[in-house]
Formats: structure tokens, C-alpha cells, sequence
């Protein structure tokens, strides 16, 4: 194969011990890379170590998260442009205008792939904005919200090829001006493994059922939404795997509301715990208003756990309602209600279900696949002639 030995940079905003989808995909891509014969060094951010990096088979520079933000934003420059030169293509999957900037010094391509909209999750972050993803599109234009726009948009339009993990994204990323024959879809993969076990400490012992939902504690998960669903459902208790800065406002609420003893905070659970957590429920449930792809759904199918999931972003590409999971519409609080006492007053439903979702994420989202179409769109932009333009990615079925 041509560019066997292809050098790859690849970059990334979090990497273990971080939690969170790019954490676990990095490692896994640049591992499988170099089992193909690729040679991947990977720059990121990171929090005081120290970190442990011999287990990987490519080199990890990490710059510390804490530093001084201007004076960051120079050693990152620095470490990228000075590893960009001696790659041959560069893969990024965060530090967006910082690698674009060190990719046009190097003069090497750029792959992107992109999970989200940057923009929106900023605005909303720093309460600039209150709607949703698709309410930013169309009003947030001008003012101070250009600025954090062009941060979002101007490295992708320099890229030579984008990846996204849903037909949603490509169709969000597409509205920002940037060419579809640039974008493609690649899903993500399901991790193939049950993990460790979790956590040490035993949960309280429970008669009742379980749900348990695993995510950070932002505005848009709507974890408060299901605490409040909690208070009607007097047999149920509450799981919640992931930390942020909602969790002290989450616990007044329930400690408000009454059911503080039926909500448990694990607080910020490791990665290869999660799936073993999952397993020890009765279902898995997703509030959110905004997703990309949601790997935690996929997690969840893999766990063998029912699945309910608000038809938010990419979502509904994962779960068919009734055939892989159960798919509600945001923002009503009774159909997710509805949605839980199906599945506990309906043992055959749970089995249909857990039984679709194997099926659809071992014929659909195998890591093997995701990890093939990787490779050829990394290896395609350095062939010579260039790829004709990819079409109909937004027609493409998961």
C-alpha cells in the first residue's frame, strides 16, 4: 500500500486520563494507526501530571491546560509547528486554530474532525446564550458572537477533508459555508469490550429499578429534567455516572424535591469502568437537547442495557425507536415517563430491544469498519491525482 509509513500528527484538546469522547478516541485511533504501519505523534493538553505514556506505542507531548492562556497558545504553536514539519499530515481533533495555523507554516494538510459546534457550546458556556444548537444558527450572527463563529469556521474552511460522526453534523457543519465534497461521515465504532469493573464502593442497596445516565452535568443534558421525571416515578431510583459544574445545583434540586436519597452521584467515573456501571442498571436513559453522535448510546447497546434517548442531534441515526431503543422528543417530560414504565411494566419489550441494539452495533458500528474508513480518508488526501469529490454522504444509512 502506498504511504505505508505515512507520518501522522495528531491533536487533540483531552487525552486520558481526561474523560469524554475525543479522551477515548484518540489513543484508540493512533494506536490502530500504527498498527498499520503509520508513524502518530500526538500533542495535547493536559492537567499536571504526572502521566504515565510508555503503555502507548507513539509518542505523547503534553502541554499543560493550566498555563497562562497567551502564553499556551505560543507553546502549542511552538510544539506543532515544530512536529507539523516533520509529519505528513496533520489530524486534529481539537486546538482547531492553533493546528490550522501551524498546518499553513508547515505547509502540510489538515484533517479535521468535528463533534460539535464549538461556537454554540462557548456561547452557552459563558451564558451569552440560552437556545438551542439549531436557535444559534440562525440568530447568533453578529456581535460578539461573530468572533467565536470565525474561531469555529475558519480552520475547518482551511482543511483539506472533515470528519463527522453523523449525517446531523455534516448537515450542521455544511450550513457554516463549508463544501460537502469536503465532508464525510464516518460513525463511530463501539468499544468491543465489557471494561473493568466499576467503581470499589457497593451502591445502596435498592428493591426498586434502576436507571442511570452518563454525562457531564451541563445545561444541555437535561439531567435536571430527569430529576424531575424522578418524583413520579416513586420505584425508581437515579444513577448519574459524570461531574460539572451543574452537580451542586442538581443536588439541591433533588434534595428540594424529595427524592435525594433516590439520586446517586458517582461523580466522575474512569473510562473503562462506565460499561460495567451500565450493566448493573435496568436502563440507560438520555435527556439531552443536543447531541453529535452520542458514544455513550453506544456504550450502552454494547453493555446490553435498554435504551432511552431524546431524538436530539445524531441520536435518532443510533436508535430506532421500538427497534433499538426508545425515542422520545425533547423537551417532554411525559413521554419519557411513559418511555421508563414500558420498559419496567414490559420484560419482552426490554429483550426486543437489547437484542436490536446488538445486532445494529455489530453490523453497523464496528470498530473495524469506523477504523478502515479512517484510514482511507487520511491516506486519500495525500494521493495523487486527489480523490473525486465524495457525494451523497448525507444519504448514507448507518
Amino acid at each position: 500500500m502506498r504511504f505505508m509509513g505515512m507520518r501522522l500528527l495528531l491533536v487533540s484538546g483531552i487525552f486520558p486520563p481526561d474523560r469524554g469522547g475525543p479522551a477515548s478516541y484518540v489513543p484508540r485511533v493512533a494506536t490502530e494507526l500504527v498498527a498499520r504501519g503509520m508513524q502518530v505523534e500526538v500533542v495535547c493538553l493536559s492537567d499536571p501530571g504526572p502521566h504515565d505514556d510508555s503503555a502507548y506505542p507513539f509518542p505523547v507531548h503534553r502541554i499543560p491546560r493550566q498555563t497562562f492562556w497567551p502564553w499556551r497558545v505560543l507553546l502549542t504553536l511552538a510544539a506543532l509547528f515544530q512536529r507539523a514539519r516533520r509529519s505528513d499530515l496533520i489530524y486534529v481533533s481539537g486546538l482547531g486554530a492553533e493546528s490550522a495555523l501551524a498546518a499553513a507554516f508547515a505547509g502540510r494538510p489538515a484533517v479535521y474532525k468535528v463533534v460539535g459546534d464549538y461556537a454554540w457550546e462557548r456561547a452557552v458556556g459563558r451564558g451569552w446564550f440560552q437556545g438551542t444548537i439549531e436557535d444559534y444558527q440562525s440568530q447568533c450572527r453578529t456581535g460578539r458572537f461573530r468572533w467565536i463563529n470565525l474561531i469555529r469556521t475558519w480552520p475547518l474552511s482551511r482543511a483539506a477533508r472533515l470528519i463527522v460522526p453523523s449525517r446531523y453534523l455534516a448537515r450542521l457543519v455544511a450550513s457554516w459555508g463549508i463544501p460537502e465534497s469536503r465532508i464525510e461521515v464516518i460513525y463511530n465504532a463501539a468499544s468491543n469490550g465489557r471494561g473493568k469493573p466499576s467503581i470499589a464502593d457497593p451502591w445502596p442497596e435498592w428493591t426498586g429499578r434502576t436507571l442511570i445516565t452518563v454525562c457531564r452535568l451541563v445545561p444541555w443534558k437535561g439531567v435536571s429534567g430527569l430529576i424531575e421525571v424522578l418524583g413520579t416515578l416513586p420505584t425508581t431510583r437515579l444513577v448519574i455516572a459524570g461531574d460539572g459544574g451543574m452537580r451542586a445545583a442538581l443536588t439541591e434540586q433533588a434534595r428540594r424535591l424529595g427524592v435525594a436519597e433516590r439520586v446517586l452521584f458517582l461523580g466522575d467515573v474512569p473510562g473503562e469502568c462506565v460499561a460495567s456501571c451500565m450493566s448493573r442498571a435496568d436502563a440507560f436513559v438520555l435527556n439531552s437537547s443536543y447531541e453529535g453522535l452520542p458514544h455513550v448510546v453506544l456504550e450502552a447497546m454494547e453493555a446490553g442495557v435498554p435504551v432511552i434517548a431524546t431524538d436530539a442531534g445524531g441520536t435518532g441515526e443510533l436508535v430506532e425507536h421500538g427497534v433499538t431503543g426508545l425515542l422520545i422528543p425533547v423537551g417532554r417530560p411525559e413521554m419519557l415517563k411513559a418511555a421508563i414504565e414500558s420498559l419496567w411494566r414490559d420484560p419482552g419489550l426490554v429483550e426486543r430491544l437489547v437484542a436490536g441494539a446488538s445486532q445494529r452495533v455489530a453490523e453497523n458500528f464496528a470498530a473495524r469498519q469506523m477504523l478502515d474508513q479512517t484510514e482511507r480518508a487520511l491516506r486519500g488526501v495525500l494521493e495523487k491525482p486527489k480523490r473525486a469529490p465524495v457525494t451523497g454522504i448525507f444519504e448514507t444509512e448507518p
